[in-house]
């Protein structure tokens, strides 16, 4: 095979179709098909699929994510986390430290000037997997990038999309595709008290695992994105 048909191969297999998505949630522990129909629904009226299927084309990083939001947010980084799991299963490795013991609000929070965090809401969002990579260039340190983009940045939309979209998990090589940091959010290990990290989602080829991890916001963040929402509504 060609590298150029490669390329198109990965493309065209990189990100689950939403109807699969759609089935795969239904399918999940305490979910409502009823609550997953209407938010799609709501995707469709107020432009995000529209958005997405006229931009995707050119932005081959950009994926429709159904986000599940619990009653709060580590009940949520929980959730995710353990779509994560069953999905990789021997596959998966993690920060042991911040994610295998209780995670609860003084573990996981979510940054100054984040999108409202809205409980017990499903919602597809369209995400940008790209934004704010360089992989040619200089990088800014990921705490800029917090400060400057916050309401934009995705917050669940990496995680879940991690089960959702295997594939994608799978090309990443901090190269061709990025490694993805959930810069919305700050995670700590017990006893640190310092919430200096946020969660990033990676994927190593040679022993074919993902990893969830944590990343120093006062590092520059090269080889990775910091995954954004677009909003279509004004399209509309």
């Amino acid at each position: 095979m060609t590298k150029i048909a490669e390329d198109a191969r990965k493309l065209s297999t990189r990100f689950t179709p939403l109807a699969d998505k759609i089935a795969l949630v239904k399918s999940w522990p305490g979910i409502n098909p009823n609550e997953v129909d209407a938010a799609v629904a709501l995707a469709h009226e107020d432009g995000t699929i529209a958005g997405f299927e006229t931009e995707s084309p050119d932005n081959p990083l950009l994926d429709l994510v159904i986000v599940i939001y619990r009653n709060d947010v580590p009940a949520t980084l929980r959730y995710g986390r353990a779509r994560m799991r069953e999905v990789w299963n021997d596959h998966y490795i993690e920060w042991a430290d911040a994610y295998e013991q209780g995670v609860d609000d003084k573990r996981v929070e979510l940054i100054p000037g984040a999108s409202a965090f809205k409980p017990n809401t499903i919602v597809v969002q369209a995400v940008d997997f790209g934004a704010n990579w360089h992989p040619d260039d200089g990088c800014p340190f990921l705490e800029d990038i917090q400060i400057s983009q916050a309401g934009r940045l995705a917050d669940f939309a990496t995680l879940f999309n991690a089960s959702q979209s295997p594939n994608w998990v799978e090309q990443m090589d901090g190269v061709s595709v990025p490694f993805t940091i959930l810069a919305a959010l700050l995670i700590n290990a017990p006893r640190s008290g310092l919430s200096v990290r946020s969660p990033v989602i990676w994927h190593d080829k040679k022993y074919d695992e993902m990893g969830f991890g944590g990343f120093n916001i006062y590092d520059r963040f090269h080889g990775n994105s910091t995954a954004v929402v677009r909003d279509f509504s004004s399209r509309q």
